[in-house]
């Protein structure tokens, strides 16, 4: 027969070996969850980091230009109404030249609308007072002055569904999309549609332009542009997606978050 103790002593040992296994199991699981929830707390930390720093860069950045639109304002809008000034003068003085200043009056009426529409684009406080919509229209008619190519976008009026700082966030996205498109796109046309019904927003501007394989240039150095779109998009409470292929243009879209339940 066997022995009861020695049946007791294996039945303890066991008992005692799935203990110490089951101990051993929790302590790796409340590790695990205490590793996760660090790894959370600094990803958080990290991207409240990136979201202040983003933050007081965006503030500087737009100081700066709020200060450059003012003196475009100021003092080159001066040195403007001086010129034309000049010119009506010497056409008083020299009447057999009234018809040699005409093309220096066109080009000069041109430069100061340029110069009006880029100060105002370049502030933030008529940004901010006007409304994201009604910049985006003013921005459209600086570019069509261009004459770079052509600019195809329906009127939409009101107010959008983003706040303050997601507008402000929009334009300066949207100005440098268009920038990159007269520098590097090679376009004949920019289409540029605007979607903001239901609370929702949603931004495409799409060129016809030369494209790009997309993650070459992502992987290459001069992707910062599009990397730092794409991260200020996010950090603005943004996405934005980039689609682009050799031949085939370039398309962005850009759509408001929808809020977490």
């Amino acid at each position: 027969m066997i022995d009861v103790d020695i049946v007791l002593a294996i039945v303890s040992s066991t008992l005692l070996i799935l203990l110490l296994i089951a101990i051993v199991i929790m302590v790796f699981f409340i590790l695990g969850k205490q590793r996760v929830k660090q790894e959370m707390e600094m990803s958080k930390a990290k991207l409240l980091f990136e979201q202040e720093l983003r933050q007081v860069e965006t503030e500087v950045t737009e100081h700066v230009m709020s200060q450059f639109a003012q003196e475009l304002h100021d003092n080159i809008g001066q040195l403007h109404t001086a010129m034309h000034i000049q010119i009506e003068n010497q056409k008083l003085d020299y009447p057999q030249l009234v018809k040699g200043f005409k093309p220096l009056e066109i080009y000069l009426a041109e430069v100061t609308q340029q110069l009006r529409l880029l100060s105002r684009t370049l502030n933030n406080d008529y940004i901010g007072h006007i409304g994201l919509l009604a910049i985006m229209q003013l921005e459209i008619e600086r570019l069509r002055t261009l004459k770079r190519f052509q600019v195809h976008c329906p009127l939409v009026v009101g107010e959008s569904n983003l706040n303050k700082n997601q507008e402000l966030m929009v334009f300066r996205i949207f100005q440098e999309i268009s920038q990159n498109a007269l520098r590097h796109s090679g376009a004949k046309n920019l289409q540029v549609n605007i979607n903001n019904q239901n609370d929702s927003f949603e931004l495409t501007v799409q060129d016809d332009g030369k494209g790009f394989v997309m993650e070459e240039v992502l992987a290459s150095q001069k992707a910062s542009g599009l990397r730092n779109i794409i991260k200020r998009a996010r950090l603005g409470g943004l996405t934005c997606t980039i689609s682009s292929s050799p031949g085939n243009g370039c398309l962005f879209t850009i759509k408001k978050m929808a809020p977490l339940e």
